[in-house]
């Protein structure tokens, strides 16, 4: 709660944030235009095989040999001592303990994937989980198994090109505004290369789905997909070819076996040391953006990987379903941001593990999915984030809030979270309807801290640039990997369509050194917002003085509460912060210290306290 007082005044920091407007960027057309080359309607999932002793071993790292990310020698990592101090690195964690905890906490899926690529979506009565090979739908109210866990494959009709092989890359999302489930993964490397699309039929993800199959550019590697009014937006890391597509989502929800794809060749695409980049779709979660805004995507340059300054990019894709020719990509804006690496040492070993050399690969090129949108009444809302490094073998969580009300993108608050050793990396990050911004991630660190789960956040009105709710833990690791690097991938964080409140986050930890578990949770923030006062508290005395007791009188102004801080033997000198929540106690030194030696010893509605 904001607490005011009558010691000392509270400080409000107004931040600075860097704008400028893009260059012309060169305006594209579709290179393809597609429709799909099969249609059918699957079995209902509760009736799909579940497997048990399912060998899901497929390796990712074996898979694409990673002819995805080649390093260039040219591009080093910088001098990390030299390296410019971000103005608005958090090194502390918020002081609101715990929110109001976790409200679910159970054990998804298991994975020998490297990576499982794990992430999931939660809607009205489900919680829908995927990893590399399996998908699985929970009882959202208590985690109980509803279908699954079945090959990731199974939900195509299997007359589907493509739909034979079981390759991953999985992405699911709740299409809130039409109430369907969505699915996506790849089927590469067979001859040809396809992307496999599902729409459930019904809300109920257990049922059965419509299903096509799309022939796409060679290898559309890590393909991300984000919630469009007028199509689901997807992108992909193909270097060099088509990397931006879009499918006609209103006649994939009634089901029509023909909806378009358009495939664009983005120009304009960030160079990274090892020549992995994929851009993020936006999710539009809540309102729909304002009628005739075009589908839009985001990402991270770094001006150490060749770029020209550290930045987020702006695209903007309009769409013409009737005559797609029309169809326009390109970048609109570049937004510089406070200065980062994403270039640990020159190849993907990055974050330490206790007991083992093996490093895991912090993914630090690119954004997160989700890049989530938001609209409040007409001002807009993009939450991203990524993992930065802080030296060659620490990561670190950039996270951003952007905010157009009508005359482009701005950066509204930007943070780098690094409140101690421990290395945070592949985050997911959402806002839900009231302000309120989650960031779920994995730590580690090379003496005792194994790969494990952890979130924080922050209320609506913390201080700009904070994450003012402490880290809570999720699932703290047992277990080193030992066989290979990857990790990850992306993880996901959703926001529960019926409260518009609750966050949901699942990500992976390790099982043993070569399989890893996986965790759904959710938990709510509590608020912190109160009225503030017009008339301050006033009239301070002390009264019953002795050798170690004083009380302390005031006459109440009209806030909420009143917040007293004491310093032994000089001038309070540290003040509280707006947005957070402190503890009093009247025996001096056994309350919230703020800064050094100062104390709070009153918290509460009255106008006395006495101090000992």
């Amino acid at each position: 709660m904001k607490s005011k007082h009558l010691l000392i005044s509270l400080s409000f920091l107004l931040a600075t944030f860097m704008f400028s407007q893009v260059k012309a960027q060169k305006v594209v057309h579709p290179n393809i235009v597609k429709k799909p080359l099969g249609f059918a309607i699957s079995k209902p999932l509760k009736d799909a095989p579940v497997i048990t002793g399912f060998e899901k071993q497929n390796q990712e790292f074996y898979f694409n040999r990673y002819e995805d990310r080649k390093i260039n020698p040219d591009i080093k990592p910088p001098d990390f001592k030299n390296m410019p101090v971000d103005p608005n690195i958090q090194t502390k964690q918020g002081n609101i303990q715990g929110s109001k905890g976790l409200n679910h906490n159970y054990a998804g899926q298991s994975s020998s994937s490297f990576p499982p690529d794990c992430n999931g979506a939660v809607g009205p009565n489900y919680f829908f989980q995927v990893v590399n090979l399996t998908y699985a739908i929970y009882n959202k109210s208590d985690g109980s198994v509803a279908a699954g866990p079945s090959a990731l494959n199974s939900i195509f009709n299997s007359s589907l090109p493509g739909a034979g092989y079981n390759d991953g890359d999985p992405i699911v999302l709740w299409d809130e505004h039409a109430n369907r489930w969505f699915y996506s993964e790849f089927s590469v490397n067979h001859g040809n290369d396809y992307m496999l699309i599902a729409v459930s039929t019904t809300s109920d993800p257990t049922g059965t789905w419509y299903s096509w199959s799309y022939d796409v550019d060679d290898t559309p590697d890590y393909m991300k997909f984000g919630i469009w009014q007028d199509g689901y937006y997807m992108a992909t890391n193909t270097k060099g070819k088509n990397d931006v597509y879009v499918f006609e989502r209103s006649k994939m929800i009634a089901g029509d076996p023909n909806p378009q794809m358009v495939a664009f060749s983005n120009p304009n695409r960030p160079s990274t040391f090892d020549g992995f980049h994929c851009i993020q779709p936006l999710d539009n979660d809540g309102d729909w953006a304002p009628a005739g805004t075009p589908g839009q995507y985001i990402t991270v340059a770094d001006d150490g990987q060749g770029n020209a300054s550290d930045a987020l990019y702006i695209y903007e894709c309009k769409v013409d379903w009737n005559n797609t020719s029309n169809s326009t990509f390109s970048r609109t804006q570049t937004l510089n941001v406070n200065s980062f690496s994403g270039n640990f040492s020159g190849d993907w070993k990055n974050i330490p593990q206790p007991g083992t050399s093996q490093k895991l690969d912090a993914i630090s090129t690119i954004l997160m999915y989700r890049a989530q949108y938001r609209n409040f009444n007409g001002t807009q809302k993009i939450v991203c984030a990524h993992t930065i490094a802080q030296t060659s073998d620490h990561g670190a969580i950039r996270w951003y809030e952007l905010e157009n009300t009508g005359s482009g993108w701005s950066i509204r608050q930007q943070s780098t979270y690094s409140p101690d050793g421990v290395s945070r990396f592949v985050p997911g990050i959402a806002m839900n309807g009231s302000g309120q911004i989650a960031i779920g991630y994995s730590v580690s660190d090379g003496s005792s801290t194994y790969p494990g789960i952890r979130y924080c956040g922050r209320t609506a009105d913390a201080p700009l640039n904070t994450m003012n709710i402490a880290e809570t833990n999720i699932k703290t690791g047992s277990y080193s990997q030992s066989t290979y690097e990857r990790w990850g991938d992306y993880s996901g964080m959703s926001v529960d369509p019926v409260d518009d409140n609750t966050f949901w986050f699942t990500t992976e930890y390790n099982l043993s050194s070569s399989n890893h578990g996986t965790r759904i949770a959710s938990f709510t923030i509590q608020g912190t917002s109160c009225t503030p006062p017009t008339y301050q508290a006033s009239n301070f005395s002390i009264s019953s003085v002795g050798d170690n007791t004083a009380t302390v009188n005031w006459s109440r102004g009209n806030g909420d509460k009143v917040l007293v801080v004491a310093h032994q033997g000089a001038a309070v000198n540290s003040d509280p912060v707006s947005g957070n929540s402190y503890t009093a106690n009247s025996a001096f030194g056994s309350g919230t210290q703020l800064g050094t030696g100062n104390f709070v010893v009153y918290n509460g509605t009255g106008t006395s306290v006495n101090v000992t």
